[in-house]
């Protein structure tokens, strides 16, 4: 008895593949991205309770205040900003995590370990202009630093209808206290505040950027429907700075698109990189990580 044949049914693997890739895809960027979510809150927390744990142990004066100390030099074996971008091109023959990071502050050396490597391109020629290791942010310059370079956390409080936002700056490490200046608990690190009698409640800010999932805004027809046409699309001319807190150096050039190469992950004038997605410029999703700690100071005088 012969064996009826099926006619060939050409292409039907690549339709399966087509449609299950896609899920997949979804899958594996999802996993990576809040996989490295995961790793970088972990590094944050323990660089917080590490801050926190040498700076209460600091010999400082009874009434200062964490911003007076974090400025004047008392803390610079334990933190400083000055460590936050370091030039690749001047290692030589060293390694960066063997030779260079054992040198620098404990708190930089912790936060070294969720540095990225940038190599910015201000003019847009599509060669790289420097080739950085630093803090992720938007890249400012300050002629004041080692490298001319230092780094600000832009805070996004809004958006309008295509997603182009209104942000202020926060820094990487800044005191945890009430946002009414007037409240009993404000300025907690004085042992003369009466409510706390001295802590260092600190928190590390990480503004956490996806290489792999783009930004939506949500869908006012409810959170589980559709955000695919929602998009934030990337714009920096639009950006608007609050002047709530002043932008701790100045804006570099650096175009979003340049020919067909994208600015990256934390490119751009204010470090909110940009993307391609349904043939936009678009924002990649972001969310600013924070880890926080507290404990009681060690007055010794």
């Amino acid at each position: 008895m012969k064996q009826r044949r099926h006619p060939p049914r050409s292409g039907q693997s690549l339709v399966e593949f087509a449609v299950v890739a896609l899920v997949l895809y979804m899958l594996l960027a999802a996993i990576l991205t809040f996989g490295h979510a995961l790793y970088v809150a972990q590094g944050l927390q323990g660089a917080a309770d590490l801050a926190a744990r040498e700076i209460s142990r600091t010999p400082l004066p009874a009434v200062t205040t964490f911003e007076a100390v974090m400025t004047d030099g008392s803390l610079d074996g334990i933190y400083q900003d000055d460590f936050l971008v370091f030039d690749l091109d001047t290692l030589g023959g060293q390694s960066f995590f063997e030779d260079v990071v054992p040198a620098w502050p404990l708190v930089n050396q912790q936060l070294a370990t969720v540095m990225i490597v940038d190599r910015p391109d201000f003019d847009g020629d599509g060669t790289p202009d420097a080739n950085l290791i630093r803090y992720p942010g938007a890249l400012l310059s300050d002629p004041s630093t080692m490298t001319g370079y230092t780094v600000g956390i832009p805070l996004v409080t809004g958006r309008d209808g295509s997603g182009t936002e209104t942000i202020r700056w926060i820094p990487v490490i800044e005191e945890v206290e009430p946002d009414d200046v007037n409240a009993a608990r404000h300025n907690p690190f004085s042992v003369a505040n009466s409510e706390t009698h001295g802590i260092v409640a600190l928190r590390i800010n990480y503004p956490f950027q996806s290489a792999l999932m783009s930004s939506f805004q949500p869908n006012v027809a409810g959170p589980f429907e559709s955000t695919v046409g929602n998009r934030n699309v990337a714009d920096d001319g639009e950006v608007t700075e609050s002047n709530e807190v002043a932008r701790p150096g100045d804006l570099i050039a650096q175009p979003l698109l340049s020919g067909n190469n994208y600015a990256g992950t934390y490119g751009g004038e204010y470090g909110l990189g940009a993307q391609g997605a349904f043939g936009q410029v678009v924002r990649p999703f972001r969310r600013v990580i924070s880890a926080q700690a507290i404990y009681r100071r060690e007055v010794f005088q």
